[in-house]
């Protein structure tokens, strides 16, 4: 559903051409003169559904990286279809910490990198 879901908005995206935009629709960087964490990821898009992935890593890493993840889930998830089954992630208690401080570490790296690149 998730992979779907990312195609459908890669395809809007690309057709309506959303990242050429000529105003900013981020409230965080009108206010603030600084990018959200997330700023570029619709560009980011677009250069993904151009399969341009060093201009999509360019706008948003993490997003990109982010985005590569699910569509290989979801592409698991096509691959195990005809057997009923899906991809299902189990963890210990100290795994699940783990990964998420790893997430917010790479949200702040990634929201440094943004701001340094002026997105």
């Amino acid at each position: 559903m998730f992979l779907g879901i990312g195609v459908l908005g890669a395809g809007l995206v690309a057709l309506l051409r959303l990242d050429r935009l000529p105003l900013a629709l981020c409230t965080f960087k009108r206010l603030t003169g600084l990018p959200c964490p997330t700023c570029g990821s619709t560009r980011a898009l677009a250069r993904l559904a151009d399969f341009d992935l060093a201009g999509a890593l360019g706008m948003n890493p993490l997003f990109v990286a982010c985005a590569v993840g699910l569509v290989a889930w979801g592409a698991a998830d096509l691959l195990l279809l005809p057997r009923g089954r899906t991809v299902q992630l189990e963890a210990s208690p100290l795994l699940v910490r783990s990964f998420g401080i790893a997430a917010v570490t790479a949200i702040l790296l990634n929201w440094a990198y943004l701001v340094a690149m002026g997105r």
